[in-house]
């Protein structure tokens, strides 16, 4: 049997040096917790070695299971209370980031753009969202719901239609508004999103665009204001979690100096190649290196 000490011992100490004040501090700083997302990923890793019939004391799993539990309260409370980060004054530009509609979130997203395009109508709106074996992708369906309801001047439209999760949606975004001379002259961005996808769209975009231009993460009111016990809200948190964790691993990937693994920049040229070489939705996708390639820095190993 494979010795899982080492790896109990590392779960042991997440679990003591794990501060909770420091978690709502950073929070409320809009500072993302990296140590928490690792703390999950370690849970998940427990239930499923203990299937496998692993040496993990039943102490342990519990109070990973605890842990877990705090963890997401703490997350859902803070959604609750905080559905943007930042606030902006006359966008340049408005993203709308496509979903599945499948619980209505796309529709309020798409409200929520709506009434931003009638108080900002010179502001350039860019769509994002791709869609696997659709005849309709997302930035096109909210394009569409958008028609039906509200003026729209198609002239300031921008569909981006490559993206297939949330990095795909920032990073296409950004090398699609470069590809169109557009990005230069933006200042000040609004990205439309759901209330449980704020902190993870602030996280992709930090780090993916330009530090010059100021953004808010705007999600809609709908959903959390749920009570916390929800099942079906508490699902969601946790899959937003574990996918925090999963972009993560993708900026650790990218080969950057030592210097920009401690901030937010990071190149776009290698997170698209890294994209193109180990995501799952991406690998090998010549197309999309064909339609962006012009955009691209010198890609340097």
């Amino acid at each position: 049997m494979v010795d899982y000490r080492d790896r109990i011992d590392k779960i042991i100490n997440l679990y003591k040096v794990y501060d909770y004040d420091m978690f709502l501090y950073q929070l409320r700083e809009k500072i993302l917790d990296e140590q928490f997302r690792e703390i999950f990923n370690e849970i998940r890793w427990a239930r499923e070695i203990k299937k496998l019939g692993s040496p993990i004391p039943r102490e342990l799993l519990n109070m990973l299971e605890k842990l877990r539990e705090r963890i997401v309260n703490y997350y859902i409370e803070y959604l609750k209370t905080n559905k943007r980060i930042k606030e902006i004054k006359n966008p340049d530009l408005i993203v709308g980031l496509g979903c599945s509609n499948g619980l209505g979130f796309l529709d309020k997203r798409v409200e929520v753009l709506g009434d931003l395009m009638e108080k900002f109508p010179e502001a350039k709106v860019l769509l994002s969202g791709g869609g696997m074996g659709v005849l309709k992708t997302e930035a096109r369906e909210m394009l569409e719901k958008l028609k039906k309801n509200y003026k729209v001047d198609e002239e300031l439209v921008i569909l981006e239609e490559d993206s297939l999760d949330t990095l795909g949606n920032i990073v296409f975004s950004k090398l699609l508004l470069k590809k169109l001379n557009i990005l230069c002259g933006i200042e000040k961005i609004i990205v439309v999103t759901s209330p449980f996808h704020v902190i993870r769209v602030h996280s992709l975009f930090s780090r993916v665009f330009p530090k010059e231009i100021s953004f808010e993460i705007r999600g809609h009111n709908y959903y959390l204001n749920k009570v916390s016990s929800d099942i079906t809200t508490r699902k969601i948190v946790e899959n937003e979690i574990k996918s925090l964790y999963r972009s993560d691993r993708i900026f650790n990937i990218v080969n950057l100096k030592e210097e920009k693994k401690n901030s937010f920049e990071v190149d776009e040229t290698s997170i698209f190649y890294q994209m193109l070489l180990y995501h799952d939705l991406y690998r090998n996708r010549r197309d999309i290196l064909r339609k962006y390639y012009k955009c691209l820095k010198t890609y340097r190993i």
